[in-house]
């Protein structure tokens, strides 16, 4: 007959062996290389976060990480290639937060960016800028309002999307102050940005990363920020809300994450990796000359902001009947 001490021995080793699994489990990842999906072409702000983390996670990793550019249907198509994806960690997305938490609500998605991706950190806050092309006369937000309102549908606006923040930032500008403008849909930041700077359309709500280049050779004039407060990197610059719409805000970011059912383990080492790569001089430098502020969280609190975000943004488009026209 099998002792009472026997058995408690057996489980107590049953017991180390299952923790010993977990351990190895999570010290093994990664087993194969690893890809970050950038949902735009170049030379917007995804595709700079990617490439700027891609060397320094390869170093703490310890595989090869690879930078893959999937534009297409405002970021969702790179989220459904996350979503489908093996839920092991090596499949990565870093999103801004259309095809997060906007896109669902225009059109039905084959993915649920709350069900079938799994957080692993927020990168950066990636502010919204009005930027205009500077044979534009619009120096301030009233400038560009009464022009719109004395000439309805005259003004068109680079958007990316069309289910992106970008597209829902001049959106709710529309409805907020009673103008029409006309959206004109790009791939990305970098050719929405482009279309300004060529004069192809006249305004549009970009990221900096797109749109400071065209600044800087004179081709484009920010009149305003889309985010709640003023902008640490270009202070001068008025919010929106304080130009006349009170109670505006389209306040952006960059998060990083991974397919679905990713181990808890496999997501903390993403999450420690990413945040000390963030934490380099090189990689914030190249961060904030874009206009991107560095800002890691965890994968909870990263969760937490998804589905505030997911209802904040499906009850404005419900309230103010918004359309992907």
């Amino acid at each position: 007959m099998v002792s009472s001490l026997a058995v408690l021995q057996g489980l107590g080793m049953l017991l180390v062996g299952a923790l010993f699994s977990v351990s190895a489990a999570a010290q093994a990842f990664p087993t194969k290389p690893l890809r970050i999906i950038a949902p735009f072409p170049p030379g917007g702000s995804t595709d700079l976060a990617a490439r700027l983390l891609a060397p320094k996670l390869q170093d703490g990793l310890g595989q090869p990480v690879i930078v893959e550019n999937r534009p297409g249907a405002g970021g969702s198509i790179a989220l459904e290639l996350a979503a489908k994806s093996p839920p092991d960690g090596h499949t990565l997305v870093i999103s801004a937060p259309g095809a997060l938490t906007i896109n669902m609500h225009f059109t039905k998605l084959p993915y649920d960016p709350l069900k079938d991706l799994a957080p692993v950190t927020r990168l950066v806050r990636s502010p919204l800028v009005l930027a205009v092309h500077v044979s534009t006369p619009f120096k301030t937000i009233n400038d560009l309002v009464a022009y719109a309102k004395a000439k309805p549908g005259a003004l068109s606006f680079s958007s990316i999307g069309p289910f992106n923040l970008s597209f829902l930032a001049a959106e709710l500008l529309k409805h907020r102050t009673g103008i029409d403008m006309v959206a004109v849909p790009y791939k990305g930041g970098a050719p929405a940005s482009a279309a300004i700077a060529s004069g192809e359309v006249q305004l549009g709500f970009m990221d900096t990363t797109g749109v400071l280049p065209f600044v800087q050779a004179g081709r484009v004039r920010l009149i305003a920020t889309a985010e709640s407060q003023r902008l640490a990197t270009m202070p001068n610059l008025p919010t929106v809300a304080e130009s006349g719409v009170p109670g505006y805000e389209a306040n952006s970011w960059l998060a990083m994450v991974a397919t679905g059912g990713t181990p808890a383990q496999a997501l903390a080492r993403l999450n420690a990796e990413v945040t000390r790569a963030l934490g380099q001089p090189d990689v914030r430098d190249g961060l904030l000359k874009a206009g991107l502020e560095p800002a890691p969280s965890s994968p909870e609190e990263l969760g937490r902001m998804l589905r505030s975000d997911f209802e904040k943004w499906r009850t404005i488009i419900k309230e103010r009947g918004i359309k992907a026209d």
